[in-house]
């Protein structure tokens, strides 16, 4: 984590933020109940077994927890000088609590008809939620969806009941506790959402079955893996391990996952392949784009935009990660310093998408915080660019516009 120094003179943008303003009038008394500072796992923890004992129920608890760390985050961005990895951190930490107190409530659940899922020696059986893209690379957004992908360990059956009923296939178990983790994180209440869940990534889309076996994860990527698939997996992580992480078993996974993404000699088949990714890439943002004025761009899909810093990256990473093992990062800001070092990109380079992506993401947030909504294009309303660009700490909107450009 950086040290937060808070700029001169300090100005509360965070209070022209709407959706701010709406959380400090609805949850004002709970907001004290989240320590000062970088919201930890550790402390989000406990901020929810505080609000199950205001009488809160769990799925209320997790929904009530998301607006009082926002508000935080929000503040200290805008605010306190927090930097991009501590912004991006702390959300990313709010969706791996989130997606734990809903592991452990659905299996609680199931538990209590099912019995707990076993391999075929009789063990437990593990599961990891693997967090794709942001989650994975824990770059998460402030208005973010996450797209997870539950893979368990093998094929078995479910202990049963007491009675020596309820025994069900893995399987269908599992099936049935993604249904229920999504429920619990997605579904709108009085008291909003957690995150939208994004399961299309997973192995035949969302044909698939909602979870899938190791050794089919495994065969999948062996016959049918697609290369804009080894993009995706590429900054796939073990987000959640349940019941417990198990290093041993989860090596077994990144043993399957490695060689599908990086290939141990240069696969000169893949440039065509991702050069059509790009294309279409290019061409759903031109789409995008068409009937808007320039002011009205998107700064993660446009030309120029934070996908295609990180298509830079992953292309370069997934095509030389097999020769040179320290490209095997995840988030982009660690990538583009790491194919410097391995002379694959020029240090003037690397310096301008650093730059770049650091400001786009942070104007991203920007447009994110002021509604709450999953949005990338930037505001029609003057007032709201002007404060934007005020809250990154330029002097009106004709300077925010000539650096968002120049980038």
């Amino acid at each position: 984590m950086t040290s937060l120094t808070p700029p001169a003179p300090l100005s509360d943008y965070a209070s022209e933020s709407r959706f701010v303003q709406r959380t400090r009038r609805r949850y004002a008394a709970l907001l004290p109940l989240l320590p000062p500072g970088l919201p930890s796992k550790a402390a989000m923890q406990t901020l929810l077994t505080d609000l199950q004992a205001q009488g809160y129920d769990a799925p209320s608890a997790l929904r009530v927890m998301r607006h009082i760390v926002q508000e935080r985050l929000i503040s200290l961005d805008c605010q306190a000088g927090a930097s991009l990895e501590d912004c991006t951190a702390g959300f990313t930490h709010l969706a791996e609590v989130a997606l734990e107190q809903a592991c452990a409530h659905a299996s609680e659940q199931l538990g209590t008809q099912y019995g707990q899922p076993q391999d075929l020696q009789g063990q437990s059986c593990m599961l990891w939620i693997m967090g794709m893209g942001k989650l994975g690379a824990r770059e998460l957004n402030a208005s973010s969806d996450i797209d997870i992908i539950f893979v368990y360990g093998s094929e078995g059956q479910t202990t049963g009941r007491t009675d020596g009923r309820g025994q069900i296939s893995n399987q269908e178990y599992f099936n049935k506790l993604v249904r229920q983790v999504s429920t619990h994180i997605a579904d709108n209440t009085e008291h909003g959402q957690v995150f939208r869940v994004d399961l299309a990534l997973r192995p035949n889309g969302n044909s698939g079955p909602a979870a899938i076996s190791l050794a089919a994860l495994e065969a999948y990527f062996l016959l049918q893996g697609r290369e804009w698939e080894r993009l995706a997996w590429l900054k796939s992580r073990a987000a959640v391990c349940w019941p417990a992480r198990d290093k041993a078993r989860t090596q077994a996974l990144t043993d399957v996952v490695i060689p599908f993404v990086f290939r141990k000699h240069l696969d000169y088949g893949v440039f065509e392949a991702l050069r059509q990714l790009h294309a279409q890439i290019r061409s759903q943002a031109a789409l995008r784009a068409a009937g808007k004025s320039a002011q009205e761009c998107d700064v993660k899909l446009g030309t120029g935009g934070i996908r295609e810093i990180e298509f830079i990256c992953q292309l370069l990473q997934v095509v030389r990660g097999g020769q040179f093992a320290e490209l095997r990062v995840r988030a982009t800001l660690q990538a583009l310093p790491a194919l410097q070092q391995a002379g694959l990109m020029p240090a003037h380079t690397c310096a301008q998408l650093q730059a770049a992506y650091t400001f786009l993401r942070q104007v991203e947030h920007r447009i994110q915080y002021l509604d709450d909504v999953q949005t990338h294009t930037l505001p029609k309303a003057s007032a709201d660019i002007d404060w934007i660009a005020r809250s990154l700490g330029l002097a009106d909107a004709p300077s925010f516009f000539a650096q968002l450009q120049a980038h």
